[in-house]
């Protein structure tokens, strides 16, 4: 998602650009290419966040209006706490930006959770909010027509693997490629180019390795389950969750038109190696079907039809990477999603577009070249090694 929506707008702004990826396709094993991901604004009492959700959010419309059909999907989302939001928790404090920025997020109770969301446990959940603008998007769709965007606009696409960068003293000046998987090899080429930007996401830190301890590799598990009943699980009675998140880690989506419904696990996760993340654990299998027993009953026995080891490229302190490399001139950095990057798409693009062409960017300062600073993660994420 980085590479693609840097090349696009790049590419528009009359820059030659070439992609260079081990498929033309949605890299399979990519973050982004995934059946859904969140679109929200909600992040505790990040105002910086919450204002660049905001101006994406905007971008998504943008995107619906001018694509064949709407891969954003704005069915709001719903943000449920065990104990009533308390000053200091995600939910509290996202409440709290919500309102002071202008908009109404709906307070929930058990009893309207009952009532308007009847999926959910009621009694577990004593508080809570529904959030709009908000939703999910088609995220593997959205990738496919990126790069459909970027061949139609003249961007061109080599398929080949990166072999490491071309380099003179402290100059980048292109890649080395190599037609498989092997590394450096026979087969191995030369692309040249003025600017190198590297959007490898959870690879990053293994092809750029004076960046390991800035990024790190994560895996996260993610499950899909068969609905008995799809319609029950989508629509305006279950919409897209967060399920005391902060506290549990749960997230999920209303159900696809084949029935299958996401649930994911925002925590800390565990490092690995992006080539070998291994599988989902018999154990987190355990761990879901118990949150579903407690949380939306009617799954707690649903069939798992599909898993996904996702991997997220984490910074040390929880904020994008994207920024030229101070060391080696010509080399652009554009990684560190930290598993929420993908609801800034429609503004990425102009991030790094921006570094490349060494303007000012009124959100990049966030995202500069850093190498150490405090430690702490996104406000919605668990903190667990699960």
């Amino acid at each position: 998602m980085f590479g693609a929506m840097s090349a696009l707008e790049l590419v528009r702004r009359g820059h030659a650009v070439t992609l260079v990826d081990r498929t033309r396709e949605p890299h399979p094993d990519a973050s982004s290419t995934d059946i859904s991901k969140m679109i929200r604004m909600d992040y505790g009492s990040d105002v910086f966040y919450h204002e660049l959700a905001e101006e994406s959010l905007a971008g998504w419309e943008r995107w619906n209006a001018s694509w064949p059909r709407p891969l954003y999907h704005d069915e709001g989302f719903l943000v449920l706490s065990r104990d009533v939001m308390s000053e200091g928790g995600f939910e509290y404090e996202s409440h709290r930006v919500l309102r002071e920025r202008g908009y109404e997020p709906e307070r929930l109770d058990s009893s309207t959770l009952a009532r308007r969301y009847p999926a959910w446990n009621a009694d577990l959940y004593r508080d809570g909010y529904v959030s709009r603008p908000g939703g999910w998007a088609e995220s593997g769709a959205v990738v496919a027509h990126l790069l459909a965007a970027c061949a139609s606009e003249g961007v061109r696409f080599l398929v080949a693997a990166f072999g490491g960068l071309e380099e003179s003293g402290s100059r980048v000046s292109g890649v080395r490629l190599t037609p498989d998987r092997g590394g450096p090899a026979a087969g191995e080429s030369v692309l040249p180019a003025d600017t190198v930007v590297i959007a490898t996401g959870a690879w990053t830190p293994a092809l750029l390795p004076w960046l390991d301890g800035a990024l790190t590799t994560v895996a996260q598990p993610v499950l899909h389950f068969g609905s008995p009943d799809a319609s029950m699980y989508r629509g305006p009675h279950f919409p897209p969750f967060a399920a005391d998140i902060a506290g549990s880690g749960w997230y999920g989506f209303p159900a696809l038109p084949d029935g299958r419904i996401k649930l994911g696990h925002h925590s800390t996760g565990r490092q690995v190696a992006p080539d070998d993340r291994g599988e989902v654990s018999g154990e987190h299998v355990a761990l879901a079907r118990s949150f579903l027993a407690d949380s939306i009953p009617a799954l707690a026995d649903a069939p798992i039809v599909g898993n996904r080891v996702c991997l997220y490229c984490d910074t040390f302190d929880g904020d994008l990477f994207i920024d030229r490399d101070p060391h080696r001139e010509g080399l652009v950095v554009a990684a560190g999603g930290n598993g929420h990057a993908f609801k800034f798409a429609p503004v990425l693009g102009a991030i790094v577009a921006d570094v490349v062409e060494k303007q000012d960017n009124p959100w990049q300062a966030r995202f500069r070249w850093r190498s150490d600073g405090e430690r702490r993660i996104e406000a919605a994420r668990h903190m667990s090694t699960d």
